[in-house]
């Protein structure tokens, strides 16, 4: 199903339980301290996402080694697996 989410705590149901390293703040945190959550959130906050894959898309970032995280492109998570939605809101 997709839709958008316009406000960060609305993720916090579908990637709790994931491997990605999660602020008790989703709204003020700081990005050096959890890149990866960064990217989460850079990449799907306010765009057109499946919910069904929010975990699997957080445990692909999660697993992003600390060296790449802060250099990877939107294509890199593309090849790596994340799914990014597209196509009408239902």
């Amino acid at each position: 199903m997709n839709t958008v989410f316009l406000f960060p705590d609305m993720f916090r149901n579908h990637i709790e339980n994931s491997r990605l390293k999660q602020p008790e703040d989703y709204e003020n945190y700081d990005p050096n301290e959890y890149p990866h959550f960064h990217v989460f959130m850079s990449i799907h906050l306010a765009n057109t996402i499946d919910v069904f894959s929010l975990k699997e898309n957080a445990n692909t970032i999660a697993d992003i080694p600390e060296g790449e995280i802060r250099n990877v492109t939107i294509q890199d998570l593309i090849d790596k697996g994340v799914y990014f939605a597209s196509g009408d809101l239902v």
